[in-house]
């Protein structure tokens, strides 16, 4: 199995614009709109390092929320 673009979660993490489209702090994964949507599991998991299971976190996180209701863009989730 290939390893994952590493490059592609860190430019996630270091931008300011969540994958709703809402503005979003740099070093967080998504908005907080977007991150208190997320269960309790999945929040925790966004705190792991990149190669130590961040981007799974990240793959899941994005999964949950495009499923629970979709990203729209300016109206967000």
């Amino acid at each position: 199995m290939p390893e994952p673009d590493w490059k592609f979660y860190v430019n996630e993490l270091m931008s300011d614009e969540c994958a709703c489209g809402r503005p979003k702090k740099p070093k967080f994964s998504f908005c907080y709109l977007c991150y208190r949507k997320l269960p309790h599991d999945m929040r925790r998991a966004l705190y792991r390092r990149t190669h130590e299971g961040y981007e799974a976190a990240y793959d899941a996180a994005y999964a949950y929320l495009s499923e629970s209701g979709g990203y729209d863009g300016d109206t967000g989730i």
